[in-house]
C-alpha cells in the first residue's frame, strides 16, 4: 500500500431544499485502499461521490484529493489529478462500438512516465479479466449487460487515473459476475490503485472491502472492518429501515 491520503472531506454538507444529502462528513482513504461506501438508499452514497467529483458543490465543508484542495476545483482539473468515476447507470456510449468507447479518454500523459506505465498495466489486467478486446467493433448497446459494466470500468481506467469511485458496480448481475467483479477489482488494487465503492451488495463488500464506510441520512454512521460493521446490530437496523 502507498504511503499518503488519496481523498480526504473535512466537514462537507450538502442540501437539496430540505434534504439533507450529507451532513457533516469527514471522510478519509489511504492512497493504495480498497474502500465500501454501504448503506440504504437515500443515504447520500451518490451523493457524496458527486461532490468528490464536482459534479456537485458542497455547501460548506473541504475536500482534498492527494492532499491538494479541490472544494471549487472543476470536474476536468480533478480529471487531471487523476480521479475516476463509474455511475450508477451505465454511461457507456451505447451507439460507439467498443473500440471507440475504449479510445475517447485521452490523459496526456507522458509515455515515459511512472504514472502512465501503471496505468496501462492497470488497464490490460481490466481488459484481461473482463474478456474485452480493445479492437472489438461489437457496437456497445449490443452488449450482455454486466459487458457493459465492465466496458465502463475499462473506459475509466483507460484515462489512466489512480483514484477510482465505482459506484453500485454488480447491480444487474448473476454470483458468478459479481464474483469476476470483485476478483479484477482486487487485483486492480494490489497494482496500487486506489478504489472507492459504492455497492448494496454485501457479499460483494465482504470479498473486497479492507474497510467499510456506513452513511445514514447524510452521516457517517459507522466505519471499520468488514466483519465488525456487517455484525453490528445498529447497522443491520438500518438496512431493515428501523434505524432513526
Amino acid at each position: 500500500m502507498s504511503n499518503g491520503i488519496a481523498l480526504e472531506t473535512r466537514g462537507v454538507n450538502k442540501r437539496f431544499g430540505g434534504v439533507v444529502a450529507a451532513n457533516d462528513v469527514n471522510l478519509r482513504v489511504e492512497s493504495g485502499e480498497l474502500r465500501c461506501i454501504i448503506g440504504p438508499n437515500g443515504a447520500g452514497k451518490s451523493t457524496l461521490f458527486a461532490l468528490l467529483c464536482g459534479i456537485q458543490r458542497a455547501d460548506s465543508g473541504q475536500i482534498f484529493i492527494h492532499e491538494h484542495d479541490v472544494t471549487r476545483m472543476q470536474q476536468f482539473k480533478r480529471v487531471r489529478l487523476g480521479v475516476g468515476l463509474t455511475f450508477q447507470t451505465n454511461r457507456a456510449y451505447q451507439e460507439l462500438s467498443v473500440k471507440q468507447n475504449l479510445a475517447i479518454p485521452n490523459p496526456g500523459l507522458s509515455h515515459t512516465s511512472e504514472r502512465h506505465e501503471l496505468a496501462k498495466e492497470r488497464l490490460e489486467i481490466a481488459l484481461n479479466g473482463f474478456d474485452l478486446d480493445p479492437q472489438d467493433e461489437t457496437i456497445a448497446g449490443e452488449l450482455p449487460h454486466h459487458k457493459l459494466q465492465w466496458l465502463e470500468i475499462s473506459m475509466v481506467l483507460a484515462g489512466y487515473p489512480d483514484l477510482v469511485l465505482i459506484d453500485e458496480p454488480t447491480a444487474g448481475m448473476s454470483r458468478d459476475e459479481t464474483d469476476r467483479t470483485a476478483d479484477i477489482l482486487k487485483e486492480l488494487n494490489a497494482n496500487g490503485l486506489t478504489i472507492i465503492v459504492v455497492e448494496h451488495d454485501i457479499h460483494f463488500v465482504k470479498s473486497v472491502a479492507q474497510k467499510v464506510t456506513v452513511l445514514h441520512q447524510g452521516k457517517i454512521f459507522m466505519e471499520g472492518n468488514v466483519a465488525d460493521v456487517t455484525a453490528d446490530e445498529e447497522v443491520k437496523k438500518i438496512y431493515l429501515g428501523h434505524a432513526h
